[in-house]
């Protein structure tokens, strides 16, 4: 497992200059104008994912107690990735959040407990930012699929690379729960070409402010 990382600025310009593949931009445009508190979630939201990985479930859809213990309207067991995700936004201290349960009247599926309802949140909350922007942040929620589909997936973006401008984004890595029933790292993959699985194509991303 890997264990938790702090991540800075002068951390990101130092990986920088030493990966192979694509080359992390040393400060991206968007981390100098959020306010220090905001900035500082986003790295306590990448640091507690990282924290995860390799952590898997006891049983079908068992995940970790530790994910629900935090939010009383959490179930478990459940398919659980968007339990993942409000964990770590939790434990962040993200002020506002998907709710884990629907309100009177709405439907089943508007809980964050489904991958896409974080699109239909994020939509209602100006946080959605659609993939063809390139817009994406470390700590960006990323939704697989399209409400109200119930096929669908969402994880934790935890590294950027940026083009030119250090705005649009080029390629991100990510950290998902309940993918082969445990947490996990993914490797590098293009904006473009960014999905879950055929046919499961990432649909945007939901910023936590």
């Amino acid at each position: 497992m890997v264990g938790r990382l702090r991540r800075s600025a002068a951390v990101f310009a130092a990986v920088g200059a030493m990966v192979a593949g694509p080359v992390l931009s040393a400060v991206p445009a968007q981390a100098q104008e959020h306010a220090p508190d905001e900035w500082r979630i986003r790295l306590e939201i990448v640091d507690y994912a990282f924290s995860q990985i390799g952590a898997k479930e006891n049983g079908p859809n068992g995940y970790p107690q530790r994910y629900q213990d935090v939010d009383p309207d959490v179930r478990r067991p459940v398919e659980w990735c968007g339990v993942f995700v409000n964990w770590a936004w939790t434990k962040a201290g993200v002020p506002q959040r998907p709710a884990m349960r629907p309100a009177e009247g709405a439907p089943g599926v508007d809980q964050g407990h489904w991958a896409t309802y974080w699109q239909k949140w994020g939509q209602a909350n100006g946080r959605w930012k659609p993939l063809a922007e390139r817009d994406v942040e470390m700590g960006d929620a990323v939704v697989y699929g399209n409400y109200p589909s119930v096929v669908a997936h969402v994880g934790i973006v935890v590294e950027v690379n940026y083009d030119s401008t250090g705005r649009r984004a080029t390629h991100v890595r990510t950290v998902e729960g309940n993918v082969s029933d445990k947490v996990v790292y993914s490797k590098w993959r293009r904006i473009s070409d960014l999905n879950a699985g055929p046919g499961l194509k990432a649909s945007g991303f939901v910023s936590p402010f």
